[in-house]
């Protein structure tokens, strides 16, 4: 049954079909084959001419079609290894993608990856899609059997549960990618990749506003829309708040950039000061008012700084949703301890932003996560490479989120969040100078708008 509100979304699918019909023409010559004397190049079956070991347009081919996760990796790990069951198993995933693509649409895909990785995670249960390496973890040891030919990790197990949380990870981070990569025609690919990365499941249901998704018989429920659209009013109310109460004739409130500097420390000092006078009053959590809207629908706000689910959303596009655990958490379990580590933690990056404004600070979080050296990395402990490479995606990842939520929604700024989620410092730069180029003008000479959080 299809939602009569739903339509489908506009992605440049064909953009999609033509770069991966490359990448699986490209990455279908590499078998394991005969190498040449050097051993720096293969012979590929069926032709005399000799392919470079690692090949450079199936790496840039794998990136421009899924972004900074684990399945680009694991291309280039199949281009060096030559291993059979991982180059059949790598372009079964290929040749699954594209024809779903080809047949239902983007989203339909998306939504399938995303609630194939859900249900692994929700089963304890590893999924043929999940790739060889998911970051540090190897998932290959999931398919494992001991000597009677029963699987060593079982429905439930515990040595599973990190492999299905980090695949969910990876894919909300896909989907994300995704609608910001090819879906720039479509209007609500923004509002789509924000909420992915910064509440997943949420993210995961607004995939069903395009009816394509419906029809293929997905739940059609859609209460969730009464919890975007909440989101979206008191957004909507905070810019007026703010609008209302500052002082016009201040430096940099209205020139752009400085006025998103400007809105990150007023937002960071009314949203503690909002929590520590609420801090002995008894409020419903963020999670029991998303629950109550599904069921009940939206409820008034008269004034945000009282609102749980508010503070909530504002503490995420300060922070990310990783680092606003400790602020957020501190709160809900009146944990002064752990709250006031999260107001640290604030307090740092108001003082960066008031630094070196919010673009450079930005900029910075997937500058120093990159390592400094990478075979020095690769030779220490797997406990140092499992906390690099955690950092690293979560600084990315962090980036990005609040730069959906807080820079303008123009072509230029979108491919500037694009490149925090997939750590291109150089291309973020790029974008960054442009975006700062003119202060108060765009790139066609129009006076850009005050940043809102809607």
């Amino acid at each position: 049954m299809t939602d009569a509100a739903a339509t489908p979304f506009n992605m440049n699918e064909q953009g999609f079909l033509q770069t991966i019909d490359c990448l699986i023409e490209r990455f279908g010559r590499f078998e394991p084959g005969l190498y040449s004397d050097s051993r720096e190049q293969i012979i590929p079956k069926g032709s005399e001419r000799p392919l470079p070991l690692f090949d450079d347009m199936v790496h840039d081919l794998s990136r421009d079609l899924f972004g900074g996760t684990s399945w680009p990796v694991n291309f280039d790990m199949d281009m060096i290894t030559l291993d059979r069951n991982q180059i059949d198993h790598d372009m079964e995933f290929l040749i699954g993608c594209r024809n779903v693509v080809q047949r239902y649409g983007m989203s339909v895909w998306l939504y399938e990856m995303v609630n194939d990785a859900s249900v692994a995670m929700a089963l304890d249960c590893p999924s043929g899609r999940m790739p060889f390496q998911l970051g540090l973890l190897d998932t290959r040891a999931l398919f494992r059997t001991d000597a009677s030919g029963n699987p060593k990790c079982k429905n439930g197990g515990k040595g599973c549960r990190r492999y299905t949380v980090e695949y969910l990870r990876q894919t909300y981070r896909l989907a994300a990618y995704s609608l910001l990569r090819w879906g720039d025609a479509e209007p609500r690919s923004a509002d789509m990749a924000l909420m992915l990365l910064a509440y997943g499941g949420l993210g995961m249901c607004m995939l069903r506003d395009d009816s394509n998704v419906v029809e293929l018989g997905c739940d059609p429920d859609s209460r969730y829309r009464n919890v975007t659209s909440q989101l979206r009013d008191i957004r909507i109310q905070a810019d007026l708040d703010y609008a209302c109460s500052i002082d016009l004739s201040a430096s940099g409130v209205l020139e752009y950039p400085n006025c998103m500097d400007a809105r990150y420390a007023y937002d960071a000092r009314k949203l503690v000061e909002a929590y520590r006078a609420l801090w002995n009053e008894h409020t419903k959590s963020a999670a029991h008012l998303m629950t109550e809207l599904e069921d009940k629908g939206p409820y008034e706000v008269t004034d945000i700084w009282r609102d749980p689910l508010y503070l909530h959303d504002l503490s995420i596009s300060l922070l990310g949703p990783a680092c606003a655990h400790a602020l957020d958490e501190g709160f809900r379990l009146r944990d002064r301890r752990l709250f006031e580590r999260g107001v640290a933690e604030l307090d740092r990056q108001v003082e960066n932003v008031n630094k070196a404004g919010l673009l450079m600070t930005l900029a910075s979080y997937i500058f120093f996560a990159e390592p400094d050296d990478r075979m020095n990395m690769l030779l220490t402990s797997h406990k140092s490479r499992k906390r690099i490479l955690e950092n690293y995606v979560r600084l990315g990842d962090m980036a990005a989120t609040i730069a959906l939520y807080r820079l303008p929604r123009d072509g230029e700024s979108l491919r500037a969040v694009r490149a925090l989620l997939m750590h291109e410092t150089g291309v973020y730069a790029e974008k960054m100078r442009r975006l700062m180029g003119v202060s108060g003008e765009s790139d066609d000479g129009k006076e850009e708008s005050m940043p809102v959080m809607s």
